[in-house]
């Protein structure tokens, strides 16, 4: 898929919305439209912020267009500042960046599999297929009712199963306990979340030989391919580098058992 060239600008933020204490939904006033597609990430970092922290941050895009925004957890001192953001302070944007999910196959019903902040790829997924008129089912998880940020929107947009682990709100377990007896001939999954969820989503779509597209999340600090800082183990032999043969790729191509990086941590939930 041919996606558009990334520039790095300087935007306001427009707004920040709060979702519990832990979300928050940034969103940014570009000068033109970005044309990012479902699937790609964006590196961010305050225009003010100094010195520290040094490094931007990698974000998946849950919007484009003339208003971008981010799905951030607050989790270390970047995302601390930016959940801390008032509108008007400036932002240092480079994107679009990475491979974006793949097309959806016309003869197979979408199964998009969220966990916590992973969310936000997924949501601008399941709205492009609503443009074209398909209604995917989603399964969403958490810890607990409150790790399920954009649930309302999933619910909007698809048939949405909810899990959490304490039991808190829908089915008490994991993703995988409801996805086991959901999966079917003709199905395909997308899925975004911790790793240790999306290895389990990928062995369960490999034993019962469903496609299944992740989109990885691992640390980097430029975003295109310079840094060589996200490194993920491959089936092929090898590794491959998240920021430009990802996030997005087909999950039998990543080695979810080789060892220390299969994957780490990114694109949708930086620190």
């Amino acid at each position: 898929m041919e996606t558009a060239r990334r520039s790095l600008t300087v935007m306001p933020l427009l707004r920040r919305e709060s979702i519990g204490d832990a979300y928050h939904i940034l969103t940014f006033n570009a000068p033109a439209v970005v044309d990012a597609a479902a699937g790609q990430f964006v590196m961010v970092r305050g225009a003010e912020w100094g010195d520290a922290p040094l490094l931007p941050r990698p974000m998946s895009y849950l919007t484009a267009g003339r208003a971008p925004s981010i799905l951030i957890k607050v989790v270390g001192e970047g995302t601390t500042r930016m959940a801390r953001a008032e509108p008007g302070e400036p932002f240092a944007l480079l994107g679009p960046l990475g491979i974006p999910w793949r097309e959806h196959s016309s003869d197979r019903t979408p199964v998009l599999v969220a966990g916590g902040v992973g969310v936000a790829p997924l949501v601008f997924l399941a709205q492009r297929l609503a443009q074209v008129g398909v209604k995917p089912i989603a399964v969403y998880g958490g810890r607990t009712a409150k790790d399920l940020p954009l649930d309302d929107l999933l619910a909007d947009l698809c048939d949405l199963r909810i899990t959490t682990e304490d039991g808190s709100r829908g089915r008490k377990g994991r993703v995988t306990d409801e996805l086991e007896e959901l999966l079917g001939a003709g199905m395909e999954i997308f899925t975004c979340g911790p790793d240790r969820m999306m290895a389990a989503v990928a062995a369960l779509a490999a034993d019962r030989d469903i496609p299944c597209e992740v989109s990885l999340e691992t640390p980097m600090a430029c975003g295109y391919g310079v840094c060589l800082g996200c490194p993920v183990k491959s089936t092929e032999g090898g590794y491959l580098y998240a920021c430009t043969q990802g996030p997005c790729m087909n999950a039998r191509r990543v080695d979810w058992a080789g060892g220390e990086h299969a994957p780490v941590r990114a694109p949708g939930a930086p620190s």
